[in-house]
């Protein structure tokens, strides 16, 4: 019996696994730990005479939680804060050029819709076991983001605007 099967050649490649170990009692899920939020094409005329855009929703989500007697989770943005505005959003920047948009800003506020400044915290409520009495071991963190225009308006192009977010637990 003769074979003529012919063995071909095969692939290489490799794989990486990263993380960060914390001082933490959840996890957040690997994707939610670098969110992006697509704020959409945008009309400029909504954003003239102090105008906002729809409120997007978006979420953090974690896992594997292990809580005690915590109650709240603060969830705190940090990011460049806008001129425009008094100073209550943060400043979006054109993807094209690096330089910051005159006349409109991006506010990131609760489920509810109301905003927080840069550093102030948006506290939720612990879902909690009716049984145990203790928080879930999923959660989810509720956030709306939007634009608001200024009296002018606004640059027209790509924009982006970056954030850090740090959650406690209380």
């Amino acid at each position: 019996f003769t074979s003529t099967a012919t063995i071909a050649a095969g692939n290489n490649g490799t794989a990486r696994f990263y993380g960060t170990i914390e001082d933490s009692v959840c996890s957040i899920v690997p994707d939610d730990h670098k969110l992006e939020v697509d704020m959409g094409d945008i009309g400029a005329e909504k954003l003239k005479n102090n105008g906002t855009t729809t409120p997007k929703n978006f979420q953090i989500r974690l896992q594997d939680c292990v809580f005690d007697t915590q109650e709240t989770m603060t969830t705190t943005f940090t990011g460049t804060v806008s001129s425009a505005n008094s100073g209550n959003y943060y400043t979006i920047f054109n993807t094209d050029t690096g330089a910051a948009f005159n006349n409109v800003s991006l506010a990131i506020g609760d489920s509810l819709g109301t905003s927080y400044k840069s550093g102030m915290g948006i506290d939720q409520k612990i879902v909690k076991d009716t049984s145990t009495n203790k928080g879930k071991a999923k959660q989810t963190l509720n956030f709306k983001a939007w634009l608001v225009g200024a009296a002018d308006a606004p640059d027209l192009g790509n924009f982006e605007a970056n954030t850090t977010f740090q959650i406690t637990y209380l």
